[in-house]
């Protein structure tokens, strides 16, 4: 998500901020331009900032190269996730971009998923000029480059500017697509059945769960938490302590030597 600092100290949602990589004329680019248009700018940044600070503070004030990159968000009004301008580092702040070039999907994938490419013209008047290309769903690469070079050569006849958009069939089901796809089958468990298991008691009792406020317990040993192994109980015991919880260090494993089953990944 992208944010940037309001005047009135807020947060807000926008993408104005938000600089685009291409070069000039281009609506669209190759992955390794956008990238080295990208780190020309964290260079750019550092000398007009150290520039303006030589003109207008004393040296002993001035920012290191390495505190604008570790503050990059702050020196272009800009927030990676949550925060401030100022929590945003220059590695946050390219990674929107090399993420975003590692994860694309292909013009064809998109079409799978119900979204198209869609090339227009817009104009506040509502004028439509003379020889517009009609605005057609691109579903294919190939489609991609014919209809930009149609739209390309208008524009040198025309001198108006296009725009290119995503067109979701339907918003819902382009969701529900992506998330399918992202989602792992679930872990297959087995049942494990077995004459014994572990519990955590102290002079209270055995362990039920730990709350804000303290823990839970039973005064009845075998309805505590159950682990399956000595290891797995010691673990957990041991997890209690180094988080410092409450009265973590009166816990001890002990064995209940009764029947329970135990849900186990295969």
């Amino acid at each position: 998500e992208i944010g940037v600092g309001g005047r009135n100290g807020r947060r807000a949602r926008s993408w104005d901020s938000l600089r685009y990589y291409n070069r000039k004329g281009k609506i669209s680019e190759k992955p390794e331009v956008i990238l080295k248009k990208l780190d020309a700018e964290l260079g750019r940044r550092t000398r007009e900032h150290i520039a303006y600070q030589k003109a207008n503070y004393p040296k002993e004030e001035w920012v290191k190269p390495a505190d604008i990159r570790d503050h990059f968000g702050y020196y272009i009004s800009i927030v990676v996730g949550s925060g401030h301008c100022g929590g945003t580092s220059w590695g946050q702040y390219r990674g929107v971009f090399a993420n975003g070039i590692k994860n694309a999907l292909t013009i064809e994938q998109l079409d799978e998923l119900g979204i198209n490419l869609n090339i227009y013209y817009h104009s506040y008047n509502g004028d439509s000029p003379n020889g517009k290309p009609a605005s057609v769903d691109i579903k294919t690469e190939r489609e991609y480059f014919a209809e930009l070079k149609k739209w390309n050569e208008w524009r040198k006849t025309a001198g108006k500017m296009f725009y290119l958009t995503l067109h979701p069939s339907n918003t819902d089901a382009v969701l529900r697509r992506l998330r399918a796809s992202k989602r792992k089958p679930p872990r297959e468990k087995t049942r494990v059945e077995q004459d014994h298991y572990f519990v955590l008691t102290n002079n209270n009792g055995s362990l039920l769960k730990y709350t804000s406020r303290g823990y839970r317990y039973s005064w009845n040993k075998s309805s505590g938490k159950k682990f399956r192994t000595e290891e797995i109980a010691e673990k957990y015991r041991q997890q209690l302590v180094d988080k410092g919880r409450h009265q973590a260090e009166s816990w001890k494993v002990e064995r209940i030597d009764q029947a329970y089953s135990f849900l186990v990944l295969a």
